[in-house]
């Protein structure tokens, strides 16, 4: 006798024996019931979860001597007709291979005759996206008014192939991928009437790497019946998938874990030895990570990692010892990793540079925690002393927090971290010496320190007047005039900000920020006169050099400054950028 395999032998003949589409097989039955069948139907989902088989049963439902029925009786000459394939009143055409316009018009010629037997000729295209133009638009006509006798049912992979004057005329039904659990139900069942012997974890693999397909499932388990004799073993399972067993997926999270790139080197030339697909490792271990974070975070395991228990524990242990952003930056180089393999020739390559830098990798740690770094490597500097025992701290500290220091970059003297520093009672001249404060209770040096106060509460008003003003820089304050400067090339900008309105809005943004009640001077500034500031914006003052050694000098000797040095890789520059 002929052998038939698993897909074809267990294929469903009723509505209820079809798998994870109920959503699809009620309305059908329903519409039977109702007498509400439409002419042509569309079937669209991804391969083996049953928009074939679900197209016969319709076509038997239809055609079965005690219908139109829900329930075909798979007994009457026209339901076994159609169960092997024989009906001359069911049509299955491929479409990929009859895709011609002279294909659709001998099916529109033969449409016009009546069914020979049944109630209904019914044809079904598989792979309708297949057609071309051309056929398609041969459709249209007997599609938009079809015989009464004539039903149409497509499938297809690719639903947005198929033209949309194609789909308006259609009823689509969209068929799931069947859930893995579903699926190894099925398969118990073929076991199980197959007399064969087979764990559950050798099923579970088969359910999981089918990818939903029940067609994929069938076939791999019949596949390992001839190779095992009926006795099916995970093993067997991993030999047939090129499945990466699961001691080798812990071994290589453990060489990352320790460190050990030697170690991760020699267990890739092992697989590949063995003759693992690099794709497929990579997607194993990506997986492998994912249920280490899983493990990390969640609490009902049994339900979010497909696994026993016991290999859920071992999951739970080996979170211990990794964080969640290191196995986040390691799920995310994997994938990075998996593009750049499936470009190359050489996989091997990028594998092992991949897993050489996990193995490499230094501690990874939360945005959070860095911040609390910064700010506390922040604190300690700006509340100690200097050598010469004045109190350094950033401008304006008292009403500021931490993030609006930042804005305070434009500051002639700066810490290690960039931020803007002055003394905090005093001001040095161009000679050293201390300065007499200005009529308007401050200096040129301290509105400069805040200068970027004002330029963020002119953005929130008018944005263009904000981006005019930062070409300019500070040049005097004299008599409640500030007086800023713009060079030549920026002359549009200056004009632009002397209309009263803008004046009045930088004036009044000088007050709102400030506190100061200053008139505003602009003017143009020679290329050979002023002399421009370290920052796009500011004049460079005389006093900034000698403050800035200061702080160079005394940041040197200084163990947070030193800490933050090291974290960032970075070192003190002077006011030269030396």
């Amino acid at each position: 006798m002929t052998y038939v395999v698993f897909a074809r032998k267990y294929r469903p003949q009723v509505f209820d024996d079809i798998i994870g589409q109920s959503h699809i097989t009620s309305t059908l039955k329903n519409a039977i019931e109702m007498s509400r069948v439409a002419h042509a139907y569309l079937f669209s989902g991804p391969r083996g979860v049953g928009k074939t088989t679900t197209a016969r049963i319709l076509a038997k439902a239809l055609n079965c001597e005690k219908g139109p029925t829900p329930i075909p009786c798979n007994n009457c000459p026209s339901c076994r007709e159609i169960t092997q394939g024989t009906s001359l009143d069911i049509l299955e055409i491929d479409g990929a291979s009859n895709r011609g316009i002279d294909e659709v018009r001998s099916l529109r010629e033969n449409a016009k005759f009546s069914p020979s037997k049944g109630s209904f000729k019914v044809y079904i295209i598989d792979e309708v996206h297949m057609l071309s133009a051309d056929a398609f638009n041969a459709l249209l006509k007997i599609l938009e008014e079809p015989p009464p006798h004539l039903k149409f049912i497509f499938a297809t992979t690719h639903p947005h192939k198929v033209p949309p004057t194609i789909l308006s005329r259609c009823q689509r039904f969209d068929f799931k991928r069947i859930p893995a659990l579903d699926i190894m139900k099925s398969l118990k069942m073929i076991v199980k009437e197959e007399k064969m012997d087979a764990d559950d974890e050798a099923l579970g693999l088969i359910s999981k790497y089918s990818d939903g397909s029940l067609r994929d499932a069938q076939v791999v388990l019949d596949q390992i019946a001839s190779l095992t004799g009926g006795k099916i073993e995970a093993d067997d399972v991993a030999k047939i998938l090129g499945i990466v067993e699961d001691d080798i997926l812990f071994g290589l999270s453990g060489a990352i874990k320790d460190r050990d790139s030697k170690k991760a080197l020699k267990i890739i030339d092992q697989l590949i030895d063995d003759g693992k697909d690099v794709v497929q490792i990579i997607l194993n271990l990506i997986e492998h990570f994912r249920n280490i974070v899983v493990a990390k975070t969640g609490d009902e395991l049994n339900t979010l990692i497909d696994a026993g228990p016991d290999k859920i524990g071992r999951y739970s242990k080996e979170a211990e010892s990794f964080t969640i952003e290191e196995t986040l930056y390691i799920i995310y180089t994997l994938s990075a990793t998996l593009d750049f393999v499936r470009k190359t020739n050489l996989p091997r390559i990028p594998f092992e540079s991949a897993l050489v830098k996990l193995t490499r990798l230094g501690i990874i740690l939360p945005i959070d925690e860095i911040l609390k770094r910064i700010d506390k490597i922040e604190q300690g500097y700006f509340t100690r002393r200097s050598e010469t025992g004045q109190a350094i701290k950033s401008a304006d500290s008292k009403d500021q927090n931490p993030g609006e220091r930042h804005s305070l970059e434009n500051e002639g003297m700066k810490d290690a971290a960039g931020y803007a520093l002055r003394p905090a009672d005093n001001k040095i001249d161009a000679e050293g010496d201390l300065a007499t404060p200005s009529q308007c209770g401050l200096s040129l040096e301290e509105i400069l320190s805040a200068w970027n106060k004002v330029i963020n509460y002119i953005k929130g008003r008018k944005i263009s007047i904000a981006s005019y003003l930062e070409e300019g820089s500070l040049l005097s304050l004299e008599s409640g005039t500030l007086s800023i400067g713009f060079p030549k090339e920026c002359q549009f900008h200056k004009e632009v900000l002397e209309s009263p309105e803008n004046r009045h809005l930088i004036e009044e943004s000088i007050s709102k920020a400030l506190g100061l009640d200053l008139k505003v001077a602009l003017t143009l500034i020679n290329p050979s006169g002023a002399e421009e500031g370290p920052r796009k914006g500011f004049t460079k003052h005389p006093g900034d050099n000698k403050a800035a050694e200061v702080v160079k000098k005394s940041g040197e000797s200084d163990p947070i400054i030193k800490a933050a040095l090291e974290i960032f890789g970075g070192r003190i520059a002077g006011n030269n950028g030396a």
